[in-house]
């Protein structure tokens, strides 16, 4: 492994995390709602989708990393599944913790968490991997976590739970918004009535 390079690479990510995150933010709506876009993009402003985009931003950067620097890949397995549960469940916990307080969201606050969680996250790996830990024994367990977080991410966009951390800030709906609204009315009202 080179060492120097995987450091800066993991000083890096944080930033480059954040702009990939930011451009999936947009991927749904520029891919007019493709299923490529539905399941990488933000399909709505819930927290949850916010946690995927940032997830998926981090596992698109881990690949990189990995090729650019070859770290010992089990314990970089690892260390990058804790990074990104890491990242995920900070922006969640941060996000309801100031919520409570403010009572509603503030965009600046939320772009900067997502911003220092990410640095947070890469620096948990570049910890765990540099670390004299044998971390590679939990490579099993890490492999079902990611597969799990994975898992979640392909279904809960098209099939969110009726619960607060998927339910969209700004229009109270779950999942995936219809592009044209009346038409995701008459489908719902519809729905309504045959139930």
């Amino acid at each position: 492994m080179n060492r120097r390079l995987f450091r800066k690479l993991e000083l890096w990510g944080g930033l480059v995390v954040f702009a990939i995150a930011a451009f999936l933010h947009f991927f749904y709506d520029l891919t007019g709602g493709s299923v490529l876009g539905t399941l990488l993009g933000s399909v709505n402003e819930s927290v949850w989708e916010h946690m995927k985009i940032f997830s998926i931003a981090y596992v698109i950067y881990a690949a990189i990393e990995y090729l650019w620097a070859r770290p010992p890949f089990r314990a970089f397995v690892v260390a990058k599944t804790i990074g990104m549960y890491f990242l995920a469940i900070g922006i969640a916990v941060f996000y309801y913790t100031y919520t409570f307080f403010t009572g509603k969201p503030v965009l600046a606050v939320d772009l900067i968490s997502g911003l220092v969680f990410s640095f947070l996250a890469h620096l948990v790996s570049l910890r765990i991997v540099s670390g004299t830990h044998n971390t590679a024994r939990y490579y099993q367990t890490a492999v079902i976590l990611f597969l799990l977080a994975f898992a979640m991410i392909l279904c809960f966009s098209y099939f969110p739970p009726k619960s607060e951390l998927f339910r969209d800030v700004v229009t109270g709906t779950y999942g995936a918004i219809p592009s044209v609204p009346d038409e995701g009315a008459v489908f719902l009202d519809g729905h309504h009535h045959s139930s």
